[in-house]
């Protein structure tokens, strides 16, 4: 049995992502990120607070830009969240 291993850079995996979820300047909800990466209220709060999720402060709430969540959809795959 053999290991298959792909190696990216970081900006090939970031257009793989791309590929793969849509536009990378979609926005979206602070329901719609939980939804997306399959965390619990408390650990949304959390990864906001120590800096992990960034959101960008808009009138009528949070939202999140898809390319900036590359990093927590991989850690929540890892985790087998996802």
């Amino acid at each position: 049995m053999y290991n298959i291993y792909l190696v990216l850079n970081k900006e090939q995996l970031i257009f793989t992502f791309i590929d793969i979820f849509g536009n990378p300047h979609t926005q979206l909800t602070h329901q719609q990120v939980k939804d997306y990466l399959n965390i619990s209220e408390s650990t949304y709060k959390r990864k906001v607070k120590d800096g992990t999720l960034r959101p960008v402060k808009l009138p009528g709430g949070d939202r999140f830009y898809l390319k900036d969540l590359l990093a927590a959809y991989l850690e929540s795959r890892q985790k087998g969240r996802i």
